[in-house]
């Protein structure tokens, strides 16, 4: 028979106690002898071995993931392209992400091609992409007979339709494009309308927004962005990249092409009065279409370079060097006001920043500190005929456009420098421009600034 143990027999543990007895007949072992326990705890452990099994064969069944590694977002405007994965999200949307320093007030009327051309152009071609203001629709007509290309054209159409003795810019555009051809031929218009409650502010328009819409709608690959102060492009940009297919190489790497700018000079309607009325020297008929005519239209007083304003600048067109250069030169010494009209690739080049009023220079100054190499072609240029009033613009407007420029010189040198450390290529040839120009922005940041 079973006798139990003596307690004296026990040995005492380190701390001077016995070792602890099985007593069969405690609560917990009576507990962990009942029944429904055992049940309880076997089924917990075939839920969790089932769980298991579950979720291994759901994983081992599941496909390899679909990687698409060069994957390009179709257009959706026209529906017999390919299904796009944008083809679902409404145009506000879509337009509200485009431009994201432009109220839902105005992306909302933004009308892309509220008039399309019947032209179909080929990808390889140059599109003028331009904006011209509800009051000088007329150019258009001036436009179509200068560039035999396709025209890319923003529209902003911001007054009150009930204004007493006002035509509709709406109605003149269609009786521009009944009576024209080339006009139905060459010209998409992208309509912006101005709301109501905004027809009252005393800051311009973005003229940076209607570049990037104007660039943004163009059918073809490379673009002439057209300064929108009344310029007009008198050569054949096109002929002359065909030409030469080492600049169609050159601009399809991502570099920038400037067409150097000049203006027609104003004298007044009675020489002996110098507080008349302003005038043209030259007529539209009479502005200069090649090099030749141009030098000596320069040389006789009728034609002059483009103002240097903080604006429109071409003061890195030297003209005397421009004057007998048969070939593509590059741009030097950059100065961030430089803001002439160029021709660039469509996509894969930086947009313009929509938080300025109208500064053009900003434009270029991102092109330039992300690479682009500027050339200055020898023998293309644009003519301000004279004919539009120079845009007023208000105190106010010049005041938050200096300032935001002055932090956006900053803001850009520093941005671009931060991409090129990541991308490891701070010491490449594609980061000088950066280098060059941003020094003393950088050198405040502590980064180590080697030169060139």
């Amino acid at each position: 028979m079973y006798k139990p143990p003596n307690p004296s027999s026990i040995l005492p543990t380190a701390s001077g106690m016995s070792s602890p007895t099985f007593r069969p007949n405690h609560p917990i072992s009576k507990v962990l002898k009942s029944r429904v326990v055992r049940t309880i705890f076997l089924a917990y452990v075939g839920f969790c071995a089932l769980f298991a099994l579950k979720h291994l064969f759901t994983y081992q069944a599941q496909p390899e993931p679909t990687v698409y590694k060069h994957y390009d977002l179709q257009r959706t405007y026209d529906a017999d392209r390919p299904y796009s994965v944008v083809s679902n999200l409404s145009s506000n949307v879509i337009l509200s992400k485009m431009f994201t320093f432009s109220t839902p007030d105005i992306t909302d009327n933004i009308q892309p091609f509220f008039f399309r051309s019947t032209s179909s152009p080929r990808s390889d071609e140059i599109t003028l992409a331009t904006f011209v203001p509800q009051g000088e629709l007329s150019e258009l007509s001036a436009l179509v007979e200068r560039f035999s290309g396709p025209i890319s054209v923003v529209i902003h159409v911001d007054h009150s339709p009930d204004v007493a003795m006002a035509t509709s810019p709406i109605k003149i555009l269609q009786t521009l494009r009944a009576s024209n051809p080339k006009v139905r031929q060459q010209v998409d218009v992208h309509l912006i309308t101005t709301p109501a409650t905004h027809r009252q502010s005393n800051v311009n328009q973005q003229g940076n927004l209607h570049r990037n819409i104007a660039r943004f709608f163009a059918r073809t690959d490379y673009v002439l962005l057209l300064d929108a102060d009344g310029a007009l492009p008198v050569t054949d940009v096109s002929k002359s990249f065909a030409l030469y297919p080492g600049w169609m190489e050159k601009l399809r790497t991502g570099n920038v092409f400037v067409l150097p700018g000049f203006t027609v000079s104003m004298t007044p309607v009675d020489q002996e009065n110098p507080t008349a009325e302003l005038v043209p020297a030259l007529n539209q008929a009479n502005i200069p279409t090649d090099k030749t005519t141009l030098l000596e239209n320069v040389r006789d007083g009728t034609v002059v370079l483009s103002e240097k304003t903080w604006k429109r600048t071409i003061r890195n067109v030297d003209y005397s060097t421009w004057a007998t250069q048969t070939h593509l030169s590059a741009i030097q010494n950059y100065d961030p006001y430089f803001s002439p009209s160029v021709v660039i690739r469509r996509d894969k080049m930086l947009w313009c920043p929509e938080r300025f009023g109208n500064n053009h220079a900003a434009c270029m100054f991102e092109l330039y500190l992300s690479g682009a190499d500027f050339w200055v072609l020898p023998s293309d240029f644009t003519v301000n005929a004279g004919t539009r009033k120079e845009v007023e613009v208000t105190e106010r407007e010049k005041t938050i456009n200096t300032r935001l420029y002055q932090k956006f010189h900053e803001e850009s040198c520093l941005k671009h420098a931060r991409a090129f450390y990541a991308a490891g290529e701070w010491d490449s040839d594609r980061a000088r421009h950066c280098r060059i120009s941003c020094q003393k922005v950088l050198a405040v940041w502590g980064l180590v600034i080697r030169q060139a």
